[in-house]
């Protein structure tokens, strides 16, 4: 079977977002299936512009973007979308095409071309991205701008005969939207990777102190996650422990050079340790079982599981994460104790977190325990892309 994925960004890439799809790729790819992804290329990306092939998929980065939030970007985005990806699919004529959401426009451009060339497709809503754009825009004429492209996302997907994204909460958003059908295909976590380790062996190899406190962070620098906060909550720790605390910070974002300047200012440089982009999984999940805990500082929408929640589990380390009581993340963690949920904005209950954690090493222990086991029983990305191709194979075929 010719399998088609699109995603609005420059593969690959780090982030969730190619993880998920990276994965399923790979995955579907090993299965005898020939299996494409289509990508974009931005004046930052240029590098990464083209063919080439990765494993056994082969990327195509070759849809220009603006990547701005912009109504006009947008338009031009989805435009420009529509044309590339119309060629591509007359030229490759996939059985089944997967269209991954957010990015928006390119997604949006997408699912016009496959309706415009009757390809089958699959529409995958990842978040609420519409809503985001809406919630985060103090521009009247950007929040009617993207009122307007969530009622017309709503009417194209009222006409798609499958839907699938990654919680119950979206799910649910979906259905309210008039979604005829959605299917729920979790995020999860390659066990075959993240899996625990000998803590004192991998903090030998990796350099660090096995008498250290360590908190770990990986994926986007900025945005909804609040890494000030963290920074903030360190410093707010008393002496001792604040001289054994450690943060790792994995990933990029917008917000790295003012964490690293707050570290400084408070001093804290020893104590913020920034480790860089891992494009290499092996060595982020080396990293993440060598911690004591791992820490989701805050949430854009109640209904959001992270992927990072789902790599903290499979390493058996607990999660310390702010956010709602009533949101998803914090029930899960709740209902199974793996970890501990602090109040959204709120260094001292943060730093009053990190001190439990620290202090009760017999529940440290056991949440971690907790969590590898529920990431192996429900969230094993694995069976979860084994059942996303049954799923999809029983579409073309039906």
């Amino acid at each position: 079977m010719k399998i088609l994925l699109i995603l609005g960004l420059s593969h690959p890439v780090a982030g969730a977002a190619w993880t998920r799809i990276g994965f399923f790729a790979e995955s579907w790819a090993k299965k005898t299936n020939k299996v494409d992804v289509l990508g974009t290329l931005t004046s930052k990306t240029i590098n990464k512009r083209g063919a080439r092939k990765l494993g056994e998929v082969y990327l195509y980065n070759i849809i220009p973007h603006l990547v701005s939030s912009h109504p006009f970007a947008f338009a031009i985005d989805s435009l420009v979308s529509f044309i590339i990806t119309t060629f591509f699919l007359c030229t490759k004529k996939p059985n089944i095409t997967l269209i991954s959401m957010p990015t928006g426009d390119v997604g949006l451009g997408a699912l016009m071309a496959c309706r415009l060339t009757r390809t089958k497709y699959v529409v995958e809503y990842r978040d609420a991205w519409e809503q985001y754009e809406i919630n985060r825009s103090n521009s009247k004429f950007v929040r009617e701008s993207y009122k307007f492209i969530k009622a017309l996302m709503s009417k194209l997907l009222h006409k798609s005969a499958f839907i699938v994204t990654v919680t119950p909460a979206f799910a649910q958003d979906l259905m309210l939207r008039s979604a005829k059908k959605v299917e729920l295909i979790p995020n999860g976590a390659d066990v075959t990777v993240f899996k625990a380790g000998n803590k004192k062996a991998l903090r030998q190899k990796l350099g660090l102190n096995i008498s250290d406190f360590i908190i770990v962070y990986t994926g986007i620098i900025g945005d909804y996650y609040h890494l000030d906060l963290v920074v903030r909550a360190l410093a707010k720790l008393e002496s001792v422990l604040r001289s054994k605390s450690r943060l790792l910070m994995i990933g990029d974002g917008p917000d790295l050079p003012k964490i690293m300047r707050m570290a400084k200012n408070r001093g804290l440089e020893k104590n913020v340790i920034y480790l860089g982009v891992k494009k290499n999984k092996k060595d982020l999940a080396e990293i993440l079982a060598a911690a004591d805990v791992g820490v989701v500082p805050g949430l854009y929408t109640r209904g959001q599981l992270p992927v990072k929640f789902f790599e903290y589990s499979a390493c058996g380390i607990p999660v310390i994460a702010t956010a709602p009581e009533d949101s998803l993340l914090a029930t899960i963690i709740r209902k199974n104790g793996v970890g501990i949920i602090s109040p959204l904005v709120d260094e001292d209950g943060l730093a009053k977190a990190f001190f439990e954690i620290y202090e009760n090493g017999s529940f440290r222990v056991a949440a971690g325990k907790k969590a590898k086991a529920l990431v192996e029983e429900k969230f094993d990305r694995n069976k979860i892309a084994e059942n996303f191709l049954k799923k999809i194979m029983d579409y073309v075929n039906d």
